[in-house]
C-alpha cells in the first residue's frame, strides 16, 4: 500500500448537503505533528463523538476507517481543537492509484497521510490561552483571579470562556476515557 500526503478535506455543510455516499474503506496515518497530546474522535452519526485515539507529541496511528467518518482532534489537557490542513474537521476520501502503469485498469487503496497541526491564531488568542493555562496550574480559583484583574470587560470575558471550555472539555473528556 503506498502512502500520499492527505488533499481530501471537506467542510461537513458540503458533505451533509450533497447525495448520500456509499460507504467505502478508507486508509489514513494520522500524525500528530504538535508538541501537545492530542485526542482523535471520530463522528459516525452528528451527535455522537468518540474518543479513539491519543497521540503523544509527534506519535502516528494507521487507521482503518470509512468515507462516511468524520475526525476532529483536540488538546488532551485544554480541549482546543487541532486542525488537518486549517480546517477543524477530515472528511476521509478513498485515493485509488494504478498499482501498475503498464495496466490503468488495476487500482489499488493509498494510504493517506493526515498532519494534525496547532491552529492559526492571534496573538491576542494566544496570550489568553497562556494566561489561562498557567492560571489553571498555578491557583485554586483562577475565575477570582480573573474577575480581580484591572483590565477590559471584553478580555475577562474571553478569559472566563477559555476557562469554561477548558473545565467542560475535562470533565467530559475524562468521563469518556473511563468508559473507553
Amino acid at each position: 500500500m503506498y502512502l500520499q500526503l492527505a488533499h481530501n478535506n471537506r467542510n461537513l455543510r458540503e458533505q451533509a448537503q450533497g447525495p448520500p455516499q456509499e460507504e467505502v474503506e478508507v486508509y489514513v496515518l494520522f500524525v500528530n505533528t504538535t508538541n501537545r497530546t492530542v485526542d482523535l474522535y471520530w463522528v459516525r452519526e452528528r451527535e455522537t463523538e468518540n474518543i479513539q485515539y491519543t497521540l503523544k507529541p509527534y506519535e502516528e496511528v494507521r487507521v482503518n476507517t470509512y468515507n462516511t467518518h468524520t475526525w476532529f482532534f483536540r488538546d488532551y489537557y485544554t480541549g482546543e481543537r487541532m486542525h488537518v490542513r486549517s480546517n477543524r474537521v477530515f472528511c476521509p476520501v478513498r485515493i485509488r492509484i494504478p498499482r501498475d502503469p503498464q495496466r490503468p485498469d488495476e487500482l489499488c487503496d493509498v494510504r493517506s497521510q493526515v498532519l494534525i497541526h496547532f491552529p492559526l491564531r492571534t496573538l491576542k488568542d494566544n496570550c489568553l490561552w497562556l494566561i489561562v493555562k498557567w492560571l489553571k496550574r498555578t491557583c485554586n480559583a483562577p475565575r477570582e483571579y480573573i474577575n480581580g484583574y484591572m483590565i477590559p470587560a471584553t478580555l475577562k470575558q474571553h478569559l472566563l470562556t477559555i476557562l469554561t471550555t477548558i473545565e467542560v472539555y475535562c470533565s467530559q473528556a475524562h468521563a469518556a476515557r473511563i468508559r473507553r
